[in-house]
């Protein structure tokens, strides 16, 4: 706390009472009769918490089934037993922009050259524990370049869920500094 009041002081931060009385806004006629302990304590925190249940409302919507068994068939856990192509296609509908119709048709190709390689070809696609890992394996054995379509895909489902939490922080940051 010593800490805290020397920094505030340096900079000429003014450090309220936290016992005084609270006055929302900049008018000192509108008392709560609550003091600034209350306010940081209480009403500051459930605000906080409205917030960020109206992200993850927002979140879930963009979070679909598809999205999540798309990401879920390219987990390489006992080789690759949840892998399939078809749940994949779907997860790739959701990024139209980097996949147009004769990626897509490329991409079903590679797809199936690729489960046939990491099934039986190479041994070292065995004992992965999950989709990083299988991004990393893919680029020490270069196979990144010439199943370059499968990589993107692998990349921007690994992206995915910290996209989603940046759009849930951004929300809840934009929705706080609007009120």
């Amino acid at each position: 706390m010593d800490d805290v009041s020397s920094f505030c002081d340096k900079y000429e931060i003014m450090i309220p009472n936290m016992d005084a009385s609270y006055f929302p806004g900049r008018s000192k006629r509108r008392s709560l009769d609550i003091n600034y302990s209350h306010n940081l304590r209480v009403d500051i925190f459930m605000l906080l918490l409205i917030y960020i249940f109206k992200s993850l409302r927002i979140i879930s919507i963009f979070v679909s089934t598809d999205l999540l068994l798309g990401m879920a068939s390219l987990n390489p856990v006992n080789s690759f037993e949840n892998f399939a192509k078809n749940r994949i296609i779907r997860l790739v509908e959701c990024y139209m922009n980097e996949f147009d119709s004769s990626k897509l048709w490329d991409l079903s190709c590679q797809l199936n050259s690729f489960i046939v390689y990491v099934r039986g070809s190479d041994k070292r696609f065995i004992n992965l524990k999950g989709i990083s890992d299988l991004a990393k394996l893919l680029v020490k054995s270069d196979l990144h370049q010439t199943l370059s379509l499968v990589y993107l895909l692998i990349k921007l489902t690994l992206i995915l869920p910290v996209a989603l939490c940046v759009c849930g922080t951004g929300f809840l940051f934009h929705e706080v500094h609007q009120k």
